[in-house]
């Protein structure tokens, strides 16, 4: 749920990290969709590296 709208919100993966020479995902809350929240995002922030 959104801090601020109490909007429910999507879950991703936020980062990796190795345990046992596996690769973990470790999720978190995306950020929140809702248009009239405060705290909305136009475009979410992308973690993965651009190709050039």
């Amino acid at each position: 749920m959104c801090p601020v709208c109490k909007h429910p919100l999507e879950t991703t993966i936020k980062k990796r990290h190795k345990t046992l020479g596996v690769f973990v995902p470790v999720w978190g809350p995306d950020a929140c969709r809702n248009p009239d929240c405060p705290d909305h995002l136009e475009e979410p922030e992308r973690n993965s590296p651009q190709d050039h």
